[in-house]
């Protein structure tokens, strides 16, 4: 990740045509899978400690059952550019045992271009770096492209094979 005021950022969705994936379950042990993502996101992405974050976690019990939730972004460095971004959505409901949850994900292939000095903000720099990223880096970004695709198929088979595990 660059980290720099202002930024030249390029986003692209892994799934272009719905950006978001949407899991659902209504079964036995629907809480199991809070663990499940946490350990799938580190396995499967790689991602490195520090870069999970819980952003949101709610663990509510009442007289009905236990209502949770919980909210991840989770970053995956591929070069002094490019990162993967995926964010990770759990809400559920437990009561007896037996109950539903709903798991949507988010994955991205970002690319950020620093712009804070005078010659970075250049038009003979700009004009350099665009002729770098088409030359080169466009051939690489396509290769990260297709890693997350990967990771992100994976990410959801286990998932799935997961939930259906818990039938």
């Amino acid at each position: 990740m660059v980290w720099a005021a202002t930024k030249l950022i390029l986003w692209d969705d892994i799934y272009p045509t719905y950006k978001r994936v949407n899991i659902e379950y209504k079964g036995r042990n629907p809480q199991l899978i809070y663990r499940k993502i946490k350990r799938a996101l580190r396995d499967i992405f790689r991602i490195p400690e520090g870069n999970l974050q819980e952003r949101n976690f709610k663990w509510e019990t009442s007289e009905k059952g236990e209502e949770f939730s919980a909210d991840w972004d989770a970053i995956k460095p591929l070069d002094n550019f490019t990162y993967i971004k995926i964010e990770v959505r759990l809400r559920g409901f437990v009561s007896g045992g037996v109950g539903r949850i709903s798991v949507s994900y988010r994955p991205t292939l970002v690319t950020e271009y620093p712009q804070d000095t005078f010659w970075q903000q250049n038009i003979l720099y700009e004009m350099l770096r665009r002729l770098w990223h088409v030359l080169f880096y466009r051939k690489k970004r396509n290769e990260y492209f297709e890693m997350a695709q990967k990771m992100a198929e994976r990410f959801e088979e286990e998932i799935k094979e997961f939930i259906h595990a818990m039938k």
